[in-house]
């Protein structure tokens, strides 16, 4: 069970991203308007082999990212893979997406996502 948007969504914006992107004569991207769509995700999968298990990850991409924990390409998850998506979270700020990963990482994070942020 997702706690956020779905994937379907994250592959809309991608799309709107794509078609709506502002180009110069000379094919440069402006980068203010690709800077508002450019986000930092972070991001907790749960094991669906052994469901007490998950991670808490960072990316810009996160549908390359889940295909990597599921093909074991980490090494982090390559042991209890497949991986489910459990719950993520998109930062425009780069900084501000670290740090929240960091928190979730923490003893404090860990049970403010239990409360509060994954499925029971």
């Amino acid at each position: 069970m997702l706690r956020s948007a779905s994937y379907a969504w994250l592959r809309h914006v991608e799309i709107a991203a794509s078609e709506h992107a502002l180009h110069s004569p000379l094919g440069a991207t402006h980068g203010r308007f690709e800077s508002c769509l450019s986000m930092h995700y972070v991001y907790i999968l749960r094991s669906e082999t052994d469901r007490s298990q998950y991670y808490v990850g960072y990316t810009v991409d996160l549908q390359a990212r889940m295909s990597v924990h599921n093909s074991g390409g980490s090494h982090h998850t390559s042991k209890y893979m497949p991986w489910e998506l459990c719950y993520y979270c998109a930062f425009p700020d780069e900084g501000k997406a670290k740090a929240f990963e960091l928190y979730l990482k923490s003893h404090s994070g860990k049970a403010f996502a239990s409360k509060r942020l994954l499925p029971d």
